[in-house]
């Protein structure tokens, strides 16, 4: 170690690599943890793939999850539409539908993955590639793996997604280090083992395994770490180190194509013995991860996003030939929020569909997808189920979908009485009212609102046979603008089809 401290033009700062008797990699991942934004990750991380049943407490929480990031929506709906999941023979839009398809220990899974790639990809340009090319050996392990017939390919996802966990994290906490260890290697002729216990003390796989044990990763994401061409002890860890190397051979742009395509068939042999596949699938595997990737990664207004990935899918097809057929046009350049309208007649078809009892789905489930067509249709910053208690004493929130969505249905638990607020009132009024997009409002609202942090929203009661039961309430964020009358309407016929379900699952 002394030697790293020498050559290390950073031993002084906070990110030099410990000196003494101290285990190196103890000591980083403790400075790790007491960092500012890693607990906020590990919690996340934890929470997502934790034990989690299908009940409808879970699938909520869950939800949470999924509908917060947009790229994790697309990801969630698209798996659900892929061959090996899709039931019916029309495709969905739904998240929530996607998710009760596919059971929550896959669902927690994508999440898993994409959390850490949302999470990383912002931080800067090295980070940014390295969850680039992080992802991409995702989709190579998931298109691997149902090439191969595997029976859970969003664990060859999960574990392709974290194979490079150790150097993400060192890139990211250490960005100085990371950088030697690269200088080390590109100038110094220093293999990454040599250059890493160099500079580090420990080599970027150590990091990972320590971190993915620290969240409680499952046993198949740490054999994928340590898994090698020559030492895969199932094949799961096989498939993960087949797609990490088949992603290093595959995206060194400053290759020529004969080299790019002599790599490649290098990792195919080094391989052979276990992933046995041709060219042409090997081919198949790398579109089909490249057309996963591009509309996850590529930011239509970045046009160095999309120069990036126009690069690396030419380099696949320098190695590969006609048999990578990915295609490298540009995605669309609405924004998600006019996707999410856009697609407001799809949802609301699949949330009919659900309503009629014969569809076999619980009240609670045609409940939370509401919410997510609201939510996602509106858009809306927050959607709430409230009900009344049965003595009809107080109207609670029972379920509801946006940030922090836990905390504001402990905080919906109104008296009905004049001490109950805006909610309780306007339930009470039977008619729907988005405020103050249809009026002004009274005092009484103002007040409300500001106590609560806003400046907009809606109440639309549920009349169950004539009967109220409680209400969806919506609100948007207080910079946003207000919604227009169709969004009213759109939400006004979501919560109709609510009640439907209600009286049609009450009449037997």
């Amino acid at each position: 170690m002394a030697q790293a401290d020498a050559l290390s033009p950073n031993a002084a700062t906070p990110s030099a690599a410990p000196s003494g008797d101290a285990d190196p990699l103890r000591a980083r991942l403790s400075r790790i943890l007491e960092g500012s934004d890693f607990p906020a990750l590990s919690r996340q991380i934890i929470d997502t793939l934790g034990a989690m049943d299908d009940d409808a407490a879970s699938l909520q929480r869950l939800a949470n999850v999924v509908l917060r990031e947009y790229s994790l929506t697309l990801s969630v709906v698209r798996t659900a539409n892929s061959v090996h999941y899709r039931r019916g023979a029309r495709p969905i839009q739904s998240a929530t539908h996607a998710m009760m398809m596919l059971g929550a220990r896959t669902v927690r899974q994508l999440a898993g993955s994409l959390l850490l790639f949302e999470n990383y990809a912002r931080k800067s340009p090295e980070l940014k590639e390295l969850m680039l090319l992080s992802l991409l050996t995702a989709n190579h392990a998931r298109a691997t793996a149902l090439r191969m017939q595997l029976q859970d390919p969003e664990e060859a996802h999960l574990c392709g997604m974290f194979r490079n966990l150790g150097e993400v994290i060192i890139a990211a906490h250490f960005p100085e280090d990371y950088r030697q260890v690269k200088a080390l290697m590109a100038d110094g002729g220093l293999n990454e083992a040599a250059a890493t216990k160099r500079v580090l003390g420990f080599q970027f796989n150590d990091m990972g395994v320590e971190v993915s044990r620290h969240w409680g990763m499952p046993d198949s994401v740490v054999q994928g770490i340590r898994a090698r061409a020559t030492a895969s002890a199932s094949m799961q860890a096989a498939i993960t180190a087949f797609s990490h190397d088949l992603t290093q051979a595959l995206y060194k742009t400053e290759l020529t194509p004969t080299e790019l395509a002599q790599a490649v068939e290098s990792v195919v042999e080094q391989h052979g013995a276990k992933v046995k596949m041709s060219r042409e699938q090997i081919g198949g595997v790398v579109t089909d991860a490249l057309e996963e990737t591009r509309e996850l990664f590529v930011n239509p207004a970045i046009a160095t996003d999309r120069l990036r990935f126009r690069q690396l899918a030419g380099a696949a097809r320098s190695a590969l030939g006609d048999s990578v057929t990915a295609s490298t046009g540009e995605p669309g350049e609405a924004d998600v929020a006019a996707r999410e309208i856009a697609l407001r007649p799809t949802l609301r078809q699949e949330l009919e569909d659900m309503v009629n009892p014969a569809s076999g789905a619980a009240i609670g489930a045609v409940l939370l997808q509401a919410l997510e067509v609201i939510m996602r249709g509106g858009p809306f910053a927050h959607v709430l189920a409230c009900f009344y208690s049965t003595d009809r004493l107080q109207l609670a929130a029972r379920t509801g979908l946006g940030e922090g969505a836990d905390a504001l249905i402990d905080q919906f638990n109104f008296p009905v009485s004049v001490r109950g607020g805006a909610v309780v009132t306007l339930t009470q009024q039977r008619q729907p009212v988005y405020l103050p997009a249809d009026r002004a409002m009274t005092t009484a609202e103002q007040r409300w609102a500001q106590t609560h942090g806003l400046t907009q929203f809606g109440v639309f009661p549920l009349i169950v046979l004539g009967k109220v039961v409680g209400c969806l309430y919506v609100d948007r964020a207080s910079d946003a603008p207000l919604p227009d009358r169709a969004t009213v309407r759109f939400v006004k016929s979501v919560a109709d089809l609510v009640v439907d379900a209600i009286g049609r699952r009450r009449n037997g």
